[in-house]
């Protein structure tokens, strides 16, 4: 559906507003507004890229939220995966909103805000898919039990009086899930049988033909390859995926395998999932990870983050022989028990490649079955869903533009009509009025990249970097004479990652002439700032038509 031209919003229309989660699969955030009242849907992190470098993490873009803030009712969060909740500790730091989740949720998040001393003056309400609606300003919201790969996952009705919009991310049908009641079938239909306006619900298995596999069909593989191992056994896999998590320690348990967990995230996951009762072991299954190098290696399994590929997981630091407590031993079994997410499949091959060059067997989804079952529906889940619920509307949600495409065209050979499928892209949003949908933009977004170091990374500096990894740098020091009050015409040259100064010498007495003419026809009154503004240009050109390449440039002013 294409963008619409539509009278001016009037207040009692019902709008929605995407931020993120639908161009990446990543950072989740979807906006609600009705009769001057908001509430947001999820608030997840996205997982840097290959180019990205110096970034842990990426986070929705809060602008549109803080500008509205006095209208903000609550902050809804469907399930407990990083890329839905991961981000709302950010958000906590510009403003306090209350919080309503599933009592593991509430539980992930208060780890993380108390170390970051963002817990006092949270609240955390606890939603029962087995109760009545809770009432949010104009919202009255409803949620019942679906499948997922993390226990107490929610689907939502909305209810307004423009009519009622279902909100059902990251699900699927399992008859036999691992830690968890089956959809809530029943439950579902009933909140529908009055009509639904539209239906917002994952796509990223839209491509995927059938149903989805039960969770429980991999448990035999984890089985076989832990009981069989001779030496150490790493899994991986999403920190928040609990059921997955349970398999590894059932299966290492069973193989007479102590556990060792590595990485906070992933030790914040078994603590709460231990706490809950959602892994009943006792506490000798586990060793601690600053005891494990004292235990027989050949007789752990070690849990451990860096699925996706993260350079700083605990994973990507085995792999590079940096990390503090745990060394790979040739030998070893590593699996990943997670396909990678679109953006880090070059990440997850080179983290594969180093891990097999240190002399361990990996097992990934390209060389065995069975190893990851996804938590998303394929297209049999759509259709039953769609069957079920049977909106006016459709909009995909928790995929790629490609994987929206192909949700569409599914939806059309059930013969849904294409004008009333709402493909959003961040920052789009839709109208509802009087039972009809107006497609348009609401908001410009930006990425915002976190460091580890800062809190958030430009993309400027973002982009520096890149050229440094790419191209090097080149600093030119200019020397300024005070008594002369002017420049002298001796030029030095520092250059890293470009070009070998020693080898390289006609093409760097060449950028030095190049920067003595530019300083020669400069006006005598130039600021500094003009100066190097002009000596970056200068050299810019000339690197790029001796050599095609552009490293980052610096030139530097100093008293002679």
């Amino acid at each position: 559906m294409k963008f619409q031209h539509f009278t001016p919003r009037k207040r009692y229309d019902l709008k929605l507003t995407v931020i993120g989660g639908t161009t990446d699969v990543q950072k989740n955030l979807y906006i609600y507004e009705y009769a001057g009242d908001m509430v947001i849907f999820d608030c997840g992190i996205g997982f840097p890229g290959r180019d990205d470098f110096g970034v842990d993490l990426i986070i929705p873009d809060f602008k549109y939220i803080l500008s509205n803030i006095n209208k903000v009712k609550g902050l809804v969060i469907t399930h407990g995966h990083e890329d839905h909740f991961g981000a709302v500790p950010h958000l906590l730091k510009e403003v306090r909103i209350p919080i309503y989740c599933a009592r593991i949720v509430s539980e992930f998040l208060k780890n993380r805000l108390k170390e970051l001393h963002l817990l006092e003056g949270t609240s955390f309400n606890i939603l029962n898919p087995d109760g009545g609606p809770i009432n949010l300003g104009s919202f009255k919201i409803d949620c019942f039990r679906i499948n997922h790969s993390v226990p107490e996952s929610l689907g939502f009705a909305i209810n307004t009086p423009q009519g009622t919009i279902f909100h059902v991310p990251d699900y699927k049908f399992d008859w036999t899930p691992m830690m968890d009641k089956t959809f809530d079938i029943p439950k579902a239909v009933r909140l529908a049988d009055k009509g639904v306006l539209a239906l917002c619900s994952d796509c990223l298995g839209a491509t995927s033909e059938g149903f989805t596999h039960s969770e429980k069909e991999i448990q035999k593989t984890f089985n076989d390859y832990i009981s069989q191992a001779k030496s150490q056994v790493f899994v991986t896999t999403m920190s928040s995926n609990i059921s997955r998590i349970k398999m590894v320690v059932d299966a290492s348990v069973n193989a007479g395998r102590k556990v060792v967990i590595g990485g906070r995230s992933m030790e914040q996951t078994v603590e709460v999932a231990r706490r809950l009762g959602y892994m009943p072991y006792p506490k000798e299954s586990f060793v601690p990870l600053n005891h494990s190098q004292s235990f027989d290696e050949s007789k752990l399994t070690y849990i451990v983050a860096g699925c996706y590929g993260q350079v700083e997981s605990a994973l990507g630091r085995i792999s590079r022989d940096e990390h503090k407590h745990i060394k790979l031993k040739p030998g070893a079994t590593v699996v990943f028990s997670a396909d990678p997410i679109p953006g880090t499949v070059d990440l997850v091959y080179q983290l594969i490649d180093r891990l097999t060059l240190l002399g361990a067997e990996v097992i990934y989804s390209a060389v065995q079955e069975n190893l990851h079952v996804s938590g998303h529906g394929s297209q049999g889940d759509h259709t039953l869903l769609a069957s079920l619920i049977r909106p006016k509307y459709f909009i995909p949600i928790g995929g790629t533009i490609s994987l929206m495409r192909a949700y569409s065209n599914n939806m059309t050979r059930l013969g849904i009509k294409s004008e009333n499928i709402l493909e959003l892209l961040e920052g789009d949003g839709v109208t509802f009025s009087s039972g009809n949908a107006y497609k348009h933009r609401v908001v410009e977004t930006q990425t915002v990249y976190i460091g580890s170091n800062v809190e958030a990374v430009s993309p400027v500096v973002l982009k520096d970097r890149k050229v440094l990894s790419e191209d090097g740098i080149f600093v030119a020091i200019l020397k300024f004479d005070h008594e002369k009050n002017d420049f002298l015409k001796s030029v030095e040259i520092v250059s890293r990652g470009f070009v070998y100064m020693r080898e390289s010498r006609e093409l760097l007495d060449g950028a030095k002439d190049a920067i003595v003419k530019i300083m020669e026809q400069r006006k005598k009154k130039s600021d500094f700032a003009t100066i190097k503004d002009e000596v970056e240009k200068g050299l810019y050109k000339y690197f790029q038509k001796t050599t095609g390449h552009t490293p980052l440039i610096l030139p530097v002013i100093v008293e002679a």
